[in-house]
């Protein structure tokens, strides 16, 4: 693109750099809020069922006993209350599969910020306007989907532009919205060839704020709005697809369907049964098990491993171990109907040849590119905390970590509030260079060094989790004697603070993948972690009613599935909290 388009988009993206850096309100052609900083869940934060957003006391495990807060559910039925958000920006996945569905390219690729900063920096801002600049066509053919007309008409190209503008903002367009369309259309010379004039407005309309960002305003203007249908729609695409609604969905938003919690209901079912919706279910299941790495966790790329000690694990078997762990999410999903009991105590798995030698299966596959589904020993291995990708993140480079695997288990799976270990402790992972003198094994290790009495409040909770896997080496592999020191193993454990169906003496993972996947704790953390990733933000206090509607129906169905269903349903997902 060159010449005057070239021109009106700079112009476009230097008046977007100028509101880049706003922290307040941002606001539409007629003046009304947009909404304002994002809190602290993140922006765009799709997958972080951990990071900086905190634990609520509103809802979910407070503490080790895993009681919903007091009181937190008293007024349900008097009126619908929901917490308030702020405006969120695309994620890159979802803008780019946005760019491949508006533009009906699905090879686009384009290079875009990490998205990890509430404001929108320059590098970012630019790289929405490369990727927009390089997303469009210079021909006007790929126009033919969104009217039959001839582009080099001018009439047409109008109802082009605005057939386009309306698919990528997801909704129909508002009086506002079709004057500056047309006011930017006027804006190029007359002599401009039509198909450059459609190519820079379909650039310009790829770096509009309508497309980058999610604010649904809502119907009405009370403190709690209902959504509208297309709002709904937006918010359920991009929470089971990371994309923007398809037609079937756009129709039902426009015919009313969606004005109803069954209507949502019936075309989540649609989506969550295509295979669009597979790639988000992975993602979240890899974020919650830290595969990406965590504040001081390296990912499963990046963790380091003793060559000596753990020859094997290279860059193929992280990789396959990722694999191992996606194909498992489509199992208990596609499969097993999003059940609980799968997730925690499945022995199936999709293997090639080197997980199949480190899970000792007898008669698998051989070669690396050669997978198959197999079941894995039912005495050494039940569920997704016993797969070697998630064992491998949480260990040291020599050895197995108590204290990272009881930690994830509380924050991650419990959602329990950790306090800050003190700052002059040894925060490094217990590794096999500890086990020296009388102390014979890591786990031994491990009581030496957080026995004291500044460390014991916190680690008899986590040491106590942490030992149960005390079977899987720091890759994964089942030890009977531990590698690199030589001692006896011993998993079992003492659970006095787990919470209400996990306490009592257990003996390895196994035991404890059962109980979890029982526990009403449990089941109320993995509501609240499919919260966060549905409504991009940690719940609160007002939220409590519709968390407690959605437990109830985890609790009682054990799916996965039905959980994210009736968050759907939920009068958080149909509604919206401005916190004016």
């Amino acid at each position: 693109m060159q010449g005057i388009g070239l021109r009106l988009v700079g112009a476009f993206l230097g008046a977007f750099l100028g509101c880049a850096g706003c922290t307040g309100t941002i606001e539409n052609t007629e003046g009304q809020a947009w909404g304002g900083p994002r809190g602290a869940a993140g922006p765009g934060a799709a997958f972080g069922p951990g990071g900086g957003s905190g634990s609520g006391a509103a809802f979910g495990p407070s503490g080790p006993s895993g009681t919903a807060g007091a009181g937190a559910v008293e007024s349900c039925g008097a009126g619908v209350q929901v917490g308030a958000e702020r405006i969120q920006r695309l994620t890159p996945q979802e803008y780019e599969s946005s760019l491949r569905a508006f533009v009906g390219d699905d090879t686009l690729s384009p290079v875009l910020d990490a998205d990890r900063e509430p404001i929108a920096t320059l590098d970012g801002v630019r790289k929405w306007f490369n990727a927009a600049d390089d997303a469009v066509p210079a021909s006007a053919a790929w126009l033919g989907a969104y009217g039959d007309c001839d582009a080099e008409d001018e009439a047409c190209a109008v109802t082009l532009y605005e057939a386009f503008a309306q698919r990528a903002f997801r909704r129909p367009l508002r009086g506002d919205e079709r004057a500056w369309l047309s006011e930017s259309w006027q804006a190029f010379p007359s002599a401009a060839p039509v198909s450059m004039r459609l190519e820079t407005m379909a650039e310009l309309i790829l770096q509009a704020p309508q497309v980058l960002y999610l604010y649904p305003e809502g119907t009405t203007q009370d403190a709690v709005r209902t959504l509208d249908g297309h709002e709904r729609a937006e918010r359920l695409a991009y929470f089971v697809w990371d994309a923007p609604p398809d037609e079937p969905l756009l129709s039902a938003a426009s015919s009313g369907q969606l004005e109803t919690a069954a209507g949502m209901r019936a075309q989540a079912e649609r989506m969550l049964g295509d295979e669009r919706a597979k790639p988000v279910l992975r993602a979240f299941l890899s974020d919650w098990l830290e595969l990406d790495g965590a504040t001081i966790l390296p990912s499963l790329d990046d963790t380091p491993k003793d060559e000596a000690l753990y020859p094997g694990f290279d860059p193929v078997m992280r990789q396959s171990m990722r694999t191992e762990i996606e194909a498992f999410m489509d199992y208990v999903m596609f499969e097993q109907d999003g059940s609980l009991q799968a997730l925690f105590g499945s022995t199936r798995a999709y293997v090639n040849g080197p997980l199949a030698a480190l899970y000792g299966v007898d008669g698998g596959p051989d070669g690396v590119d050669d997978w198959q589904w197999v079941d894995l020993d039912e005495t050494r291995r039940a569920g997704m905390l016993t797969r070697a990708g998630f064992l491998a993140v949480h260990a040291s480079q020599t050895a197995t970590s108590p204290i990272r695997r009881g930690v994830y288990m509380l924050r991650e799976v419990l959602c329990v509030d950790l306090p800050a270990p003190p700052a002059n402790v040894d925060n490094s992972a217990v590794a096999v260079d500890d086990v020296k003198d009388d102390v014979t094994t890591v786990r031994e290790a491990t009581v030496a060094r957080t026995g004291k009495q500044a460390c014991a409040g916190c680690h008899v909770m986590i040491n106590e989790l942490g030992f149960a896997f005390e079977h899987y080496d720091a890759i994964g592999r089942w030890q009977d004697t531990e590698v690199g020191t030589g001692g006896t193993i011993d998993a079992t454990a003492m659970l006095s603070h787990a919470g209400v169906g996990l306490d009592g003496p257990i003996d390895g993972a196994l035991e404890l993948s059962a109980r979890m996947a029982r526990s009403p704790a449990v089941a109320e953390c993995a509501t609240r972690r499919w919260f966060e990733v549905a409504l991009r933000r940690s719940p609160v206090e007002l939220d409590a009613c519709s968390l407690e509607t959605i437990h109830a129906k985890l609790s009682a169905t054990q799916s996965i599935r039905e959980l994210l269903l009736a968050i759907v349903e939920s009068d958080a997902f149909l509604h919206v909290n401005h916190g004016e």
